[in-house]
This record gives C-alpha cells, structure tokens and sequence, in this order.
C-alpha cells in the first residue's frame, strides 16, 4: 500500500517526508486553498524532497494552460484534478492523471467511472487512479463510509467494469491515525492520502505524520 502526504507549504516539512518516507508528496497548485503553493515554490520544495518520494500537483478544475504551466515547472510526477476534468486539459496533460471524486457516500461513484471511461479515445488511459474524496476538497471530513456496503464497496470503488487493470483506488478525505486502519479495512485501497489529518495548528507535524505511516504500515502486516 502507497501512502500519500498532501498539502506540503515549508521546507521543514519536506525534512519530515524525508525521515519517514512516504511514497507521494502532493503539493496543492489552488490558490484558494490554505495549503496553496505557486508552480515555482513547489519546484523549490520539491527540489528538496528524496528522489524516490513521488510529487504530485494537485488541481482543481484546472485549464490546459495550467496544465502545461505546471508540467513545464518540472516538479511533478502525477497530476491529481479535482472537481471538473475537462478534454481540453486531459488532452493537455503528459503526466499520468489521478482523477478525484467528490462523494456524500457511494451515490454517483460509478456514475463518475461511467463518465470517465466513456471519454473518447484514448484519453480514459491518461487517468491511473481514482481519488475518493470527501464532497467538500481539503475538508478534513470523511465521506459517508457507514452508508457503504463493505462487499459491494470493496468491488465498486475499485475500479469501472472498463477501466485499466492498472488504474489504482485512492481513498482520501479526512484520514488521520485514528481511522485510517477502519477506512483500509472497509474499501482495501491501494493509497491512502492524508492532509489535514496529519496537521497542528503550525503546518504539518512529524507526530501526526510518524503515526499515520505507522498505522498504515502496522495494518498492511495483519
């Protein structure tokens, strides 16, 4: 299981993610958001980060002129889009998209692979993972899991009955040490991706982030 860390702004927070590894750093081009960091400031934090620590830019309803902004920074290795993913930017991107959905609860979840999968040609392959995400981006609230049938969900939320055997399930949203071995239980999703969740009121803090990464680490050995 990949374990991702959103939502980097500091440089000492790039010293956390190096001592306690793990696999994606993301790194919030949304200018709205608390966490908001240029194209140019996340090169510069990204330039800091261990190699083998993957960047993610995440966006949200980004245009193709945004995408080709961040890809030309250099910093990323994956784009991860919010909200409204349009042709015109997935056309734009090169790097592998993880596509983010917005969910109360499962309502609407394949709905949302039905659309992707039906992008014309070969677009749906541009997208490698599915992010399941809280109705309201970077809330810190979970989805609805107790509206979720765990059988059902663990089938559904994997993947569309079109999509690429490779496309991975992300679950997200108000994860924290305290939960996220219940939400692994629930939906077995390749990446858990906190923020929020592995923060105090200064910004990320190592705590957090260490507990986190060992309760994901503890419930893979079960």
């Amino acid at each position: 299981m990949f374990i991702k860390i959103c939502g980097i702004t500091r440089p000492g927070e790039i010293e956390y993610l190096n001592e306690y590894k793990p696999d994606y750093a993301g790194f919030v081009i949304y200018e709205p958001s608390k966490r908001y960091v240029t194209p140019d400031q996340a090169s510069d934090l990204a330039s800091m980060l261990d190699p083998e620590i993957k960047r993610v830019a995440v966006l949200v309803s980004p245009d193709a002129e945004l995408i080709k902004k961040v890809e030309e920074s250099g910093f990323a290795d994956i784009l991860q889009i919010h909200r409204e993913l349009t042709e015109e930017a997935l056309r734009a991107a090169t790097l592998p998209v993880w596509a983010a959905v917005n969910l109360s609860d499962l309502t609407g979840y394949e709905e949302a692979i039905k659309r992707i999968d039906e992008l014309p040609g070969k677009l749906p392959e541009k997208i490698t993972a599915i992010v399941a995400d809280a109705p309201e981006f970077g809330s810190g609230k979970t989805f609805n899991w107790k509206s979720c049938d765990i059988r059902k969900s663990k089938r559904t939320l994997k993947a569309g009955t079109n999509s690429p055997p490779a496309r991975l399930f992300c679950l997200a949203g108000g994860l924290n040490a305290a939960n996220v071995a219940e939400g692994i239980r629930i939906f077995e999703p390749d990446i858990v991706d906190v923020s929020s969740g592995v923060e105090g009121e200064q910004g990320k803090d190592p705590v957090k982030i260490r507990d986190f990464i060992q309760t994901v680490r503890k419930e893979e050995n079960i």
